[in-house]
């Protein structure tokens, strides 16, 4: 029987455990034999025999099988270090009963059934705790059955954080069994970091279980899966991991003229910064600390950025970029934004001669472009743009840039919408919800987005998130451009404004006939004016408006937060050696100092020279880092998370258009009707008359709307401001954006500029009564009131 005993805690199937019942009685023949106390000692026996049997094959299936790496190290571990151990504990019994070792061999050579369930009672809830846990990586077969479990296997991150909150129990046992666990586990995902860390390259075998992905859309595209992150990796961390993974991608993939180069500017290539970097990631170690972690990332990153990605990545061609995307995409460049404009509505005139419908939201969107006469209205921009350029080299090597790299293009509905929540991939946690109101839409007939290539090395600097807010940020500022310009066009259109062409010579006027014309036309046009006096005070309070805007959102946001944002770029950092710090010198493993590896000098002289500030431009991801901040700031301040007013300020956009188009088509309608009155020129195909009186209901009607939305955008204004305020005086700055600094780097602090409330007190000028909407009224009594 003790035989049979030990056989079946090794893992044997043993009769005396698993033998089925017959059909009379449900008690096996054996274990009615025993007394009620062995069957019950028994029983705790079989319990551990089945566990460890089925544990064991369970364990197997999950180290040849699962798709985690992780899983299959902690499965290998339980296998070969707690099993074993088990599997030695029944040797270890084994060998003293046949030694007749008095601790376990009684009088008589009887061997006590108590003393053997005694000996292996405190592996019961080790083995019940390990079946948990394998269950727990893929769930059995048996668990599956119960309907508790999914079929579902867990990931390696979750493991990882299961196995860090086992530790904390109460059991000395399963404490041991789960931080030896955790090791082994954190240990394997180490190993999957260092591929990337120090090579640039996902894990040969458990990529799909790695953080970082591989994006197959587009080449050398990666991206941070956080549902595959650890706990204990902060996300500034994994961004700083993937950016250094990232630059290892992109130095390896250059052309090897290109590596010589790069290395005969910086010094050390990779390959030589490799056995510095596997000295800094060797002092992480098993359980892992995040602040020990953070500390070696940021080491190896700016490592490899002040040796080599620097030469790579020059802080000029970042400069460069920069002035492209302010000067274009956030119109910066004033003529760039009019030209494009004018550009656009020529093109769609050429397209569409005949007059809008009086219709109410009928417009421009029947008018369809296609994508070769879209990407010509901006070449034919750019044309435009050159003859204008001044003497200034750089103005004309920024053009030159954006002529090689823009392009305006049909909006692609699949492609994700900027900054919408869940859909930012990789490290874009800063980056604002922008809402989704297609200001797109608004300067084509279709909707388009202009767009920049994003070649290697730029992306290091900047991904398509940032762009794709950019992009956002460009056509919400265009259609602001575009309202004022078309609403200022009116001003210029001398027969809608005053009386045209001007009345008859002196000789003509003192003649009777001459009089009774004169009198005539200047009764009809005392007529039009008063008729229009309403439409014109709406149109300045909605010039003045957006003039008023557009100074506050071009001038005090953009303007004012990009030259801060120029002059912490420009400026170098000042820094200190981290040899220098007290923790270097307890360290198991010492830095290697930076300075040695690029100048050759010997450690003795380095740490001479390390004891002064040194002067260092910012390294490419705290540049990218600080630039992501910038965005993030302009675009709260630009009000574009706002989805109330960005809704109707893009519906304040549409009825300015639907008023001007009215207000054009009655122009016509006017000069046809002097036609036919003044000269004769009858024309029986339309009736002119009529379409004057159906297309004044319609411009009331527009007018009023519009008046409606100023009215609107000013009380949302308000709102915010109120909002903003009460919220702990955030006005102006998105909260949380800010760049930390690493080794002794400054941080980048985002400016913050003048409030919602600075705008208020320039459309809160006006006073009087409030206008009762039937009177002429006056033009900012319109907008305040």
């Amino acid at each position: 029987m003790l035989h049979e005993i030990l056989l079946s805690l090794s893992g044997h199937p043993s009769a005396l455990f698993d033998a089925v019942p017959s059909h009379v009685n449900s008690t096996p023949k054996h274990v009615a034999l025993l007394s009620p106390p062995e069957a019950e000692l028994l029983s705790s026996l079989g319990h551990l025999s089945r566990v460890h049997r089925r544990l064991r094959q369970h364990i197997a299936r999950l180290a040849a099988s699962h798709p985690s790496i992780v899983a299959r190290a902690v499965a290998t571990a339980i296998n070969s270090y707690h099993l074993d151990r088990f599997q030695q504990k029944i040797l270890d019994v084994e060998s003293r009963i046949l030694k007749r070792d008095a601790s376990t061999v009684g009088a008589y050579n009887i061997v006590p059934l108590a003393t053997i369930v005694g000996e292996f009672s405190e592996w019961t809830r080790v083995m019940e705790w390990l079946w948990e846990i394998s269950n727990f990586i893929l769930p059995s077969e048996s668990s599956q059955k119960g309907g508790s479990q999914t079929g579902k296997a867990c990931s390696g991150a979750e493991l990882i954080d299961k196995l860090r909150t086992e530790t904390q129990t109460g059991y000395p046992d399963i404490e041991e069994a789960a931080h030896h666990l955790s090791t082994v586990a954190e240990t394997a995902w180490l190993r999957q970091l260092a591929t990337w860390l120090l090579h640039g390259r996902l894990p040969s075998f458990g990529a799909s279980d790695f953080f970082i992905e591989d994006d197959s859309a587009e080449e050398l595209s990666f991206s941070i899966q956080h549902m595959l992150l650890p706990k204990f990796v902060t996300r500034d961390t994994a961004s700083s991991i993937l950016f250094v993974g990232k630059s290892l991608n992109q130095i390896r993939s250059l052309p090897s003229t290109a590596k010589t180069m790069a290395s005969e500017a910086s010094g050390p290539s990779e390959l030589e910064l490799l056995p510095v970097h596997v000295g800094y990631l060797s002092e992480v170690t098993a359980p892992i600390l995040s602040a020990k972690l953070s500390e070696v990332v940021a080491k190896i990153r700016l490592s490899l950025s002040r040796n080599l990605l620097q030469h790579l990545l020059p802080r000029e061609k970042i400069v460069d970029i920069l002035f492209v995307l302010h000067q274009f995409f956030l119109l910066g460049r004033g003529e760039f934004a009019m030209t494009l404009i004018a550009e656009a509505d020529e093109k769609l005139h050429s397209r569409h001669r005949m007059p809008l419908s009086s219709k109410p939201g009928s417009g421009i969107q029947g008018v369809l472009l296609k994508e070769a006469e879209i990407s010509q209205t901006l070449s034919r921009s750019f044309t435009v743009l050159s003859t204008l350029s001044g003497e200034d080299d750089h103005t004309d090597d920024i053009l030159d840039l954006a002529i090689d790299t823009l392009h305006l293009a049909i909006y692609n509905p699949t492609s994700h919408r900027p900054g919408t929540p869940g859909r930012a991939k990789d490290s874009t946690s800063i980056l604002p919800q922008i809402a989704n109101v297609p200001f797109n839409n608004l300067l084509l007939s279709i909707p388009t987005t202009l767009t920049m290539d994003i070649k290697s090395p730029l992306d290091l600097f900047m991904s398509k998130s940032d762009l794709e807010v950019y992009t956002a940020i460009n056509a919400y500022l265009l259609s602001l451009r575009r309202a004022h310009l078309h609403l200022a066009q009116l001003w210029r259109q001398s027969s809608i404004r005053r009386e045209h062409p001007a009345p008859p010579g002196y000789q003509y006027s003192n003649l009777p006939q001459g009089k009774a014309i004169l009198r005539r036309r200047r009764q009809r046009n005392n007529a039009r004016t008063r008729e229009l006096r309403k439409v014109w005070a709406t149109c300045a309070a909605a010039i003045f408006f957006l003039a008023e805007s557009e100074a506050y959102f071009q001038g005090e946001v953009v303007q004012e937060s990009f030259k801060h944002l120029l002059h912490w770029v420009k400026n170098p950092v000042t820094i200190d050696d981290p040899s220098s710090s007290s923790s270097a010198s307890t360290s198991k493993h010492p830095p290697v100092s930076l300075s040695s590896i690029t100048t050759g000098s010997a450690p003795a002289q380095t740490a001479h020279n390390d004891r002064k500030p040194q002067t260092q431009q910012h390294d490419p991801e705290a540049l990218s880092l600080a630039h992501r901040t910038f965005l993030s700031t302009v675009t709260h301040s630009l009000l574009l998370t706002d989805t109330p007013f960005t809704t109707l300020l893009h519906t304040t956009y549409t009825h300015i258009d639907l008023l001007t188009a009215h207000l054009t088509h009655l122009q016509t309608i006017h000069a046809s009707l002097d036609a036919e009155e003044d000269d004769g020129f009858e024309d029986y195909s339309r009736d002119w008359n009529k379409e004057q009186r159906e297309v004044g209901v319609e411009l009331d009607r527009a007018r009023r709307r519009l008046d409606s939305d100023l009215k609107g955008l000013v009380g949302r204004l308000r709102e915010i401001d109120g909002e903003r305020l009460g919220a702990g005086g955030k006005e102006g700055m998105f909260v949380g954006a800010s760049t930390g600094g690493v080794d002794g780097e400054t941080a980048y602090v985002p400016l913050r500029v003048g409030g919602v409330d600075r705008l208020l007190m320039k459309l809160d000028w006006g006073g009087g009564e409030e206008d009762d909407g039937e009177g002429e009224g006056d033009e900012v009594e319109l907008l305040i009131r």
